[in-house]
C-alpha cells in the first residue's frame, strides 16, 4: 500500500510539474504577443508576488514548513536569486521575439553547456556518445533556428543570453543547495527563490507598473483570466519543481524535460499559427531526436552507476571478521536448506 501511494505521488508530482513547465511558456506568450500586454517585469512582478504570497500562506496554514527567514542563508543565495532573475527575463524577452518551437530547440544548447560544466568543474566525466548527442543537438538548433522564419536577430541575442544565465543558475545552484539544503529544507528554495527576486523586479519595473495596470484595464476578460491562470501556474511551478526533485531521480527530471519539449514546440506552432520550413521542422526532428538519445545515455550511465555501488557494498559487506564466518559456517551445517556462500 504504501509503495503503490508513493508511485502515484510521483506520478503526480511528474505530471504537475511537466504541465505547469509547458502551460508556463505557453501562456507568458499568449498575454505578451496575443493580448498585448508586454511587460515582461510587470509580469514577473506579479507572478513572484503571487507565488511569494501563496508560499506564506500554505507555512501558515501549516501545509508546508520551512525555517525563519536568515541573513545568513540570504547572503550565501544572492549570486543565485541573480541569476534566477536574469534567467527569467531573459526568457521572457526571448518568447517575445521568437517562436516557441525555435527557442524550445535552441534552448537544447544549455543542457551542453551544462553537461561541460559537470565535467569541468564537479568531475563528471562524459563518453563519445554523450559527446555525439551534443553534435546532433548543436546541428538540430542550427537547423531549427535557420528553418524558422520567427527568429530575429534580438531574439538569438535574448535566447543565447538565457542559454548562458540557466547554465550559471544551474551548476551554481548545486554547489549552494550542497551548502545549505539542511538548514532550509524541501521548501526553503521556493521562499528564497521568490523573496529575494521580487525586489529586483519591483525595482527594474517601476516604469511598467502604470502602463501595466492600463493594459490590464483595457484587456479582454479572456485576457485577464490568462493572467490570473498565469500567476496561479508560476505558484504551483516552484512547488512542483522541488516537490519532483524530492521524490523522483534526476533521471527522471531529465526525461521529463526532454519530453516536454515535443508538446512544447508543436502547441507552440499550433496555438501561434508559427510554423517552420521544411528545413526547420528537420531541425526540430533532429535536436530532440538527440535529447531522448542524451536523456537514455543518462539513464544507462545511472544505471551503471548504482550496479557498481550495490557490487562495492556487496563486496564490503562480504569481508566479514573470521570469528563471524566461524559462527556462519556453523549454522549452515545444522541447517542444509541454507545456500553456500560464493
Amino acid at each position: 500500500m504504501n509503495h503503490t501511494r508513493a508511485v502515484m505521488e510521483a506520478a503526480l508530482s511528474v505530471m504537475t510539474y511537466s504541465f505547469c513547465s509547458v502551460s508556463m511558456i505557453l501562456v507568458n506568450k499568449l498575454i505578451m504577443n496575443t493580448y498585448d500586454m508586454n511587460f515582461p517585469f510587470g509580469i514577473l512582478m506579479l507572478q513572484t508576488g503571487g507565488a511569494l504570497g501563496i508560499v506564506a500562506l500554505a507555512k501558515a496554514a501549516r501545509f508546508i514548513d520551512y525555517p525563519a527567514f536568515s541573513v545568513e542563508v540570504a547572503k550565501q543565495w544572492l549570486p543565485l536569486t541573480l541569476l534566477f532573475v536574469s534567467m527569467l527575463f531573459t526568457s521572457m524577452k526571448s518568447l517575445g521575439t521568437m517562436s516557441v518551437a525555435a527557442q524550445t530547440i535552441l534552448k537544447n544548447l544549455a543542457v551542453v553547456f551544462i553537461a561541460l560544466g559537470d565535467k569541468f568543474l564537479y568531475g563528471k566525466a562524459q563518453t563519445l556518445s554523450v559527446y555525439f548527442s551534443f553534435a546532433l543537438m548543436i546541428l538540430g538548433s542550427y537547423l531549427g533556428a535557420k528553418g524558422d522564419r520567427w527568429v530575429t536577430p534580438w531574439g538569438l541575442v535574448w535566447t543565447f543570453l538565457n542559454i548562458i544565465s540557466t547554465v550559471l543558475y544551474t551548476l551554481y545552484m548545486k554547489a549552494v543547495l550542497g551548502s545549505v539544503s539542511n538548514s532550509i529544507g524541501r521548501y526553503g528554495p521556493v521562499f528564497y527563490n521568490n523573496l529575494l527576486s521580487l525586489p529586483f523586479f519591483v525595482i527594474m519595473g517601476i516604469s511598467e507598473i502604470m502602463p501595466f495596470s492600463a493594459a490590464i484595464g483595457e484587456a479582454t476578460a479572456l485576457g485577464k483570466l490568462v493572467l490570473v491562470f498565469s500567476v496561479l501556474v508560476s505558484s504551483v511551478m516552484t512547488f512542483s519543481v522541488f516537490w519532483c526533485m524530492s521524490i523522483t531521480s534526476p533521471t527522471t527530471m531529465s526525461v521529463v524535460g526532454s519530453l516536454n519539449k515535443i508538446p512544447l514546440a508543436f502547441l507552440g506552432m499550433l496555438v501561434f499559427h508559427q510554423f517552420p520550413t521544411p528545413t526547420g521542422y528537420l531541425g526540430i526532428a533532429i535536436a530532440l531526436s538527440a535529447g531522448f538519445l542524451y536523456t537514455h545515455l543518462n539513464i544507462q550511465a545511472n544505471r551503471a552507476k548504482s550496479a557498481a555501488d550495490a557490487e562495492h557494498l556487496r563486496q564490503q559487506a562480504g569481508r566479514t571478521p573470521p570469528e563471524s564466518l566461524v559462527l556462519v559456517h556453523a549454522d549452515e551445517k545444522d541447517d542444509p536448506d541454507t545456500c553456500k556462500s560464493e
